[in-house]
């Protein structure tokens, strides 16, 4: 590569001081490797109330720091992270959420990835449970079918030995938890669609440019582990109540967002089949909720 690797960092959160703290430390701790590269911190504080700005202040004060109004969820939070990466001259991005860890090596490892795919590719991080035994969170997406279903490359929540995970496998979408894009992308496709405000800006990004041609690639290399636990309100793997998946429904802020899941569809598939899909989205998710209620307990 000709040009010198200036990565922005750009990590949104919201009254986390202590996780962000955290991911700060990993990407702080990031030993230097074969590649020349200068990774600058870009932190979104969207109305943060607990004390982050001051943890920033005191503990990170080289990191960038972009102010929200503290509506700006995370896609608007993204798109502000890399109009900041723009400004600080990055050529790079990398989207992380702020309840992530990684190790030492991660930062050179996906760049080495990248590398390795070419110089438009587009690098997402396989995501792994924080616990152990480790679970698949993300591993990537082989297939989707006319109705968007998606095949992942391994289950989710699947157990897993990291001694087996190695090598890139293309993708047509990814989780925005730890991909390394270009900047060039950006100036070509533009930013996060910001009607999609809490879920699914990233791989609504991802399968459009996949889509147009761009390698869209899944790292088994690059690994990320997840807090499960701090995501998704109204998820059905955290077992909600009726009234909380109700209310996630209704929410355009919520995982299960009928309007997130509706304009979605949409937008890949056409009105009419794309009303359809939501429809049968909705239906899935219903579905889903009465069988973990059924489910017998350990």
């Amino acid at each position: 590569m000709n040009s010198p690797i200036k990565i922005g960092a750009v990590i949104p959160t919201f009254n986390r001081a202590e996780s962000l703290k955290t991911i700060l430390t990993c990407l702080r701790d990031q030993r230097p490797g074969a590649h020349m590269i200068t990774t600058i911190p870009i932190v979104v504080v969207d109305g943060s109330t607990d004390g982050t700005l001051e943890m920033l202040a005191a503990e990170f004060p080289t990191a960038a720091i972009v102010h929200g109004d503290g509506n700006w969820w995370y896609t608007r939070s993204i798109n502000e992270g890399i109009k900041k990466a723009r400004r600080q001259n990055c050529n790079y991005i990398l989207t992380l959420n702020d309840d992530l860890t990684f190790s030492s090596d991660y930062i050179d490892t996906i760049v080495a990835d990248h590398l390795t795919a070419g110089p438009d590719s587009v690098i997402g991080s396989i995501s792994l449970s924080a616990t152990t035994p480790r679970q698949i969170t993300f591993s990537g997406v082989a297939r989707i079918t006319r109705t968007l279903k998606e095949y992942n490359y391994l289950p989710k929540f699947s157990p897993i030995s990291e001694d087996n995970l190695s090598g890139l496998k293309p993708s047509l979408v990814l989780s925005g938890r730890g991909i390394l894009y270009p900047m060039a992308i950006f100036d070509r496709f533009g930013l996060y669609d910001e009607r999609l405000v809490q879920y699914s800006s990233e791989t609504d990004f991802t399968y459009t440019i996949s889509g147009h041609g761009i390698p869209v690639m899944i790292s088994y290399n690059a690994r990320v582990y997840e807090n499960v636990r701090l995501t998704s309100d109204g998820a059905i793997y955290n077992n909600p109540s009726l009234r909380a998946l109700l209310r996630s429904i209704r929410n355009k802020y919520s995982i299960n967002s009928w309007y997130k899941t509706r304009y979605y569809a949409i937008k890949h598939r056409g009105a009419i089949t794309g009303s359809l899909i939501a429809l049968m989205r909705m239906a899935g998710v219903l579905k889903n909720f009465v069988l973990v209620k059924l489910k017998p307990k350990r």
